[in-house]
């Protein structure tokens, strides 16, 4: 059982299971003595697996309980995507950081006729200055938006693409690459996940959802039986070659590419493993790649020369105090890394055991 810490205080344990991993004998000042030494033993091993601590970068407000995606928005701002699935009240939202942590609202997704609610995940801005969303909602109600803004107020939403259920997302030289973590169309005995590419001027594009899609550039099987979803993360480096992250079998892979964009080979590029399970990624300006490691709350960093160094590694928290609690996307901003709280998810194999307030960004120092 992972245990939960909150500024070095104990929070209360479950007598019940305290009770069956120290005996029945055990006294109620046990019980308490125990839980205080099973917080401070997960501290001290927090601080010896942390080579760069975390901090508190932003607490967000209650209209976005799972942040999910980063973006730099032309004015130097953060701009970050709230999916909310914690509450699907709640619209999807977009909210504005600035550089000192203040947040501030800048959009909810339009629905744009459709009855249920959007989830934006992968987000980026384009040289225009025009946002990308992937509205993540499943197949019949996922798709790929174009939101145009005037400064901070929203003129107007256009539909790339639907038929598909995205998840990460970049734009690079005119066009937007997306990921999907499984293609339910496709007949496999193994989970199968893609990489699309769309050109910035398409507009409501309809996809098949097979692999003989015209956009789809990449897909792979994912050899994990216990993980069923595929590709996830998706970034460029500096250089533009393009990079992804099998987030079933923790594994990133380098893409090569055509004049026209097509994937013409891959190769494993790092591996880490199983129950880290890699969501988001992101390079610095020298080339070293960045992993949130949303399996265990941990955070990743791999060197040009392919070193894989473990940043950050925290036990089950809540994120008060900048600790890393499910990371589902990190962004180099302003010589830190940003990361995102998802604390969502709670199945077999993942460190977090609940959904909680707050809800936190946080960031590792990078000088």
């Amino acid at each position: 059982m992972q245990q939960r810490q909150d500024d070095m205080m104990v929070r209360q344990y479950s007598f019940r299971w305290l009770k069956g991993a120290l005996g029945p004998h055990t006294t109620i000042a046990g019980y308490v003595i125990s839980a205080l030494l099973l917080s401070v033993n997960a501290q001290a091993a927090d601080t010896q697996n942390n080579i760069q601590p975390a901090k508190l970068f932003a607490n967000l407000t209650d209209n976005c309980p799972t942040p999910d995606a980063f973006a730099i928005a032309p004015d130097g701002s953060l701009t970050l995507s709230c999916p909310n699935f914690a509450n699907n009240k709640l619209q999807g939202e977009l909210l504005s950081i600035a550089p000192n942590g203040e947040v501030a609202h800048l959009a909810t997704i339009p629905t744009l006729n459709l009855t249920r609610k959007a989830n934006p995940m992968g987000i980026a801005y384009d040289d225009n200055g025009d946002l990308y969303v992937a509205d993540s909602r499943g197949i019949k109600h996922g798709r790929i938006l174009k939101m145009s803004f005037d400064k901070n107020k929203l003129l107007n939403t256009e539909v790339i693409a639907s038929g598909i259920n995205p998840n990460g997302l970049r734009y690079r030289d005119g066009a937007i690459y997306i990921t999907q973590l499984n293609m339910p169309n496709v007949k496999s005995s193994k989970n199968i996940s893609a990489i699309y590419r769309f050109n910035a001027s398409d507009r409501n594009v309809k996809v098949a959802n097979t692999l003989d899609d015209e956009q789809l550039i990449f897909s792979i099987e994912t050899q994990n039986p216990s993980i069923g979803f595929g590709l996830d993360g998706i970034a460029f480096s500096p250089n533009g070659t393009l990079f992804a992250a099998n987030l079933g079998d923790s594994e990133v892979y380098q893409l090569t590419q055509d004049k026209h964009g097509n994937v013409t080979e891959h190769h494993l590029y790092a591996s880490l493993p199983n129950d880290t399970r890699i969501d988001g990624l992101a390079f610095d300006d020298e080339g070293n790649l960045y992993l949130a490691g949303f399996g265990l709350n941990q955070i990743f960093k791999i060197t040009e020369q392919q070193q894989v160094i473990k940043l950050a590694d925290y036990s089950d928290n809540d994120g008060s105090n900048g600790q890393i609690d499910q990371p589902a996307d990190l962004i180099v901003y302003q010589d830190k890394l940003v990361i995102s709280n998802f604390d969502l998810m709670t199945n077999h194999g993942l460190r977090n055991s609940e959904h909680s307030k707050p809800y936190t960004l946080s960031y590792i120092e990078l000088k």
